[in-house]
C-alpha cells in the first residue's frame, strides 16, 4: 500500500504539528485501521504517544467525511459501510493535529527555534498492512536546514522537502531535525557521516569533529566495515540533559553543551556517541529475536538486553581509550565508577541480568523510590559482566573482540532472524570452552556475587578500597528550596532500621531545624554509633524517630595499575 505523509509546521511556537496521511483504497477495502505507536524501539516504556493528539478526522479525496471510530488508546477504525458518501473515491486521508513539546531522544519537540521529530511519536501506521511511504515536510521559511537519514526524493521546485522509506519501520526509525542547526560532516572509509548540532556549546578547546571522526573510524574498523551508505548524527546541546537513542543509520544524542570544556564530561560525550554508533551493529542488526518485527502497540519482552546494552556499555568507553583519545588511567577511572555504583546497588542481590532485561518496562524505565533496592541496570551490570568475560577469554588467548565477528556473522547469515540466549552461549563456548561459558551463564542468569578481583589481577590491575570513616544514614534526598525530603531509603541501612520512609520531610535533628545545607554536611558533623532524635512530617503528621548512623560503606578508591605492560596489552585494540 502506497502511503504519503504531509507534515506541516505553521506555528511552531504553539508546538502543534498537522499530519495528513493519504492512502489508496482498493475496491475490496471496507475497513481500515490506523495506529500511533505506544513505544519506541530502543526505549522500553509505554509512552502512549496518542495522548498528544488534539483532533483526528478521516476524509475522502473530495473532502467528504468518513466514519472514524477510536477502538483503543492508539488505534482508529475507518468504516466505509457506516459512511454516508455521495461520491465514493479511491483515495482517503487520515488528518490529525498533535502536540509535540518534550525534548528527549524518544519524543518530539517543536518550538520557535526548531523541530525535532521522532517518528513513533507522531507518524501513524496501518494495522496489518505493509506500506511504502513518502513524506513531505513544510515548515517556516526562515528555517534553513533539514537533517535526517531518510532518502531524499528529487523534485522540482527544489524548495520541497520530500523523502521516502522502504517501509513503516524504516520511516519511523529516521528522526528529523529542522531549523537553523549547525551542520557539518566527515568521511570514514568513503561513507559520509553528517553532523547536526542544535543548541548552545560553551567555548571549549576540543576538536569535536576530529575526535568524533577518530572514534567512528575505530568502531567501523573494529567491526570490519560499515553496514550503511550514510550516517546521520543529531545532537541537542541543552542544559542538564544526557541520553541517546540508536537508529538503523542515525542517532540522536542529548548532552549539556556547557560542560564540553570539562575533560571527564567531554570524554563522556564521545563515549555516548560511540555507544549509539555501535548500536548500528549491535541491536539494530545483531538483535534479540523479540526485537523485530515490531508490535508498536504492545511490549516486546526479551531476556537479552544484557547483550543489546550490556555489550555496548562494555565497548563504548573502551572505544575511546583504544582510539587514543583517553588515557589508561582515565579509562580505568570510568570502570571504577561503574564498579563502585554496582557494588553499592542492593538490587543486584534480587534481579539477575535476565530479570532486569525482562522487567525493563516496569523497572529501569519506570524507576521509583525502591528501584535501587529491587533491581539492577542491565547496562551497568551487563558492561561489567562482559569485562569479566574479556579477562577470562584473555587467559585462553581470546577476547571479547573475537566475539564481535561471531555475532556479526550470525546476522549476515540470517539477517531476518534475531538471536536467542543459546546462540550467544554457543559463541562463548566456542571461544572459551565450557568452563568459561559456565561462569558467564552464572553472571547472566543468577544473582550470585561476582569475583572482580581475580579478573582484574589477571590483567595487571588491582582494586584499591577506601574504608568508610564518615557518618552514613543510607538516604537519598529530594529538595524543595531549602526543605529536605527523603527520596530513597537504602536497604539494610540505618535509615531503614529507624523506620524512615520515602516522602518523609526532615524537620529537625536533635531539636534543630534541618535545611538543605545541613544534610549535605551530615557526613562530617554527625558521629557514627551515636543516637539522634529526628522529627519528620509524614502524610501531614509529625513523627519522632531515633536513628543511629554507621560508618559509610567502603568505596572503590581506584583501580591501580600493577603491571602497566600487561594492562595495556589487555585493553589494546587488535585493529
Amino acid at each position: 500500500m502506497k502511503v504519503s505523509y504531509l507534515v506541516e509546521i505553521t506555528e511552531p511556537h504553539l508546538h502543534l504539528v498537522r499530519v495528513t496521511m493519504t492512502l489508496q483504497k482498493t475496491e475490496k477495502l471496507s475497513l481500515a485501521e490506523v495506529f500511533l505507536p505506544s513505544w519506541s524501539p530502543g526505549s522500553y516504556l509505554m509512552r502512549e504517544y496518542s495522548r498528544h493528539i488534539r483532533w483526528i478526522t478521516a476524509t475522502q479525496q473530495n473532502g467528504e467525511r468518513l466514519w472514524l471510530e477510536q477502538k483503543a488508546k492508539g488505534t482508529w477504525l475507518v468504516d466505509w459501510g457506516r459512511s454516508e458518501l455521495k461520491t465514493p473515491m479511491n483515495e482517503f486521508s487520515i488528518n490529525y493535529e498533535i502536540y509535540l513539546h518534550e525534548l528527549t531522544v524518544r519524543t518530539s519537540h517543536v518550538d520557535s527555534t526548531h523541530a525535532f521529530l521522532h517518528g513513533p511519536s507522531y507518524l501513524m501506521g496501518v494495522v496489518g498492512k505493509e506500506i511504502k511511504p513518502t513524506i513531505e515536510f513544510r515548515f517556516p521559511p526562515l528555517w534553513s536546514h533539514l537533517s535526517t537519514s531518510l532518502k531524499e526524493v528529487p523534485c522540482h521546485p527544489r524548495e520541497k522537502f520530500i523523502y521516502s522509506a522502504e517501509n513503516y519501520d524504516l520511516l519511523v526509525d529516521c528522526p528529523v531535525e529542522i531549523g537553523c542547526q549547525e551542520t557539518d560532516g566527515f568521511m570514514v572509509e568513503g561513507v559520509p557521516h553528517a553532523l547536526a548540532f542544535y543548541g548552545e556549546q560553551y567555548p571549549h578547546g576540543n576538536n569535536l569533529k576530529k575526535d568524533l571522526q577518530t572514534v567512528i573510524a575505530h568502531v567501523a574498523k573494529t567491526m570490519g566495515g560499515m553496514p550503511f551508505d550514510h550516517y546521520q548524527f543529531i545532537t541537542h546541546f541543552a542544559p542538564r540533559t544526557y541520553g541517546g537513542l540508536e537508529h538503523l543509520d542515525s542517532t540522536v544524542l542529548q548532552f549539556d553543551g556547557r560542560r564540553l570544556n570539562v575533560r571527564k564530561d567531554y570524554l563522556a560525550y564521545l563515549s555516548l556517541a560511540a555507544h549509539e554508533y555501535f548500536h548500528a551493529w549491535n541491536v539494530k542488526r545483531i538483535r534479540p529475536i523479540e526485537l523485530g518485527p515490531f508490535d508498536y502497540c504492545n511490549e516486546a519482552y526479551t531476556n537479552l538486553l544484557w547483550l543489546a546494552e550490556g555489550l555496548t556499555s562494555w565497548m563504548d568507553d573502551w572505544f575511546i581509550y583504544r582510539s587514543g583519545i583517553s588515557t589508561l588511567e582515565e579509562y580505568l577511572d570510568v570502570v571504577r565508577g561503574n564498579l563502585d555504583t554496582f557494588l553499592n546497588t542492593p538490587g543486584r542481590k534480587f534481579h539477575s541480568l535476565e530479570d532486569s532485561s525482562f522487567n525493563a518496562w516496569i523497572k529501569l524505565y519506570r524507576p521509583d523510590e525502591n528501584y535501587k533496592n529491587s533491581s539492577v541496570s542491565y547496562y551497568l551490570k551487563g558492561g561489567l559482566v562482559f569485562m569479566v568475560l574479556h579477562a577470562q577469554l584473555l587467559e585462553k588467548g581470546k577476547s571479547t573482540d573475537d566475539l564481535l565477528p561471531a555475532l556479526w556473522r550470525s546476522y549476515l547469515e540470517r539477517p531476518e532472524v534475531g538471536l536467542k540466549r543459546e546462540d550467544v552461549y554457543e559463541m562463548v563456548r566456542d571461544l572459551g570452552g565450557q568452563d568459561i561459558l559456565d561462569k558467564f551463564a552464572m553472571m547472566v542468569e543468577t544473582t550470585q556475587e561476582i569475583d572482580f578481583d581475580t579478573p582484574m589481577k589477571s590483567m595487571g590491575l588491582e582494586l584499591r578500597w577506601q574504608e568508610g570513616t564518615a557518618a552514613w544514614l543510607g538516604l537519598e534526598w529530594d529538595y524543595a528550596g531549602e526543605r529536605v525530603a527523603v527520596r530513597t531509603v537504602i536497604l539494610d541501612s540505618p535509615a531503614a532500621r529507624a523506620g524512615l520512609n520515602a516522602g518523609d520531610e526532615i524537620l529537625t535533628l536533635n531539636g534543630v531545624r534541618v535545611l538543605r545545607e545541613d544534610v549535605e554536611k551530615w557526613g562530617q558533623v554527625l558521629r557514627a554509633e551515636t543516637n539522634y532524635e529526628m522529627i519528620v512530617a509524614r502524610l501531614g503528621r509529625l513523627t519522632t524517630l531515633h536513628i543511629t548512623p554507621e560508618k559509610n560503606p567502603r568505596t572503590l578508591r581506584e583501580i591501580g595499575i600493577v603491571d602497566r605492560a600487561k594492562a595495556e596489552k589487555a585493553f589494546r585494540s587488535p585493529v
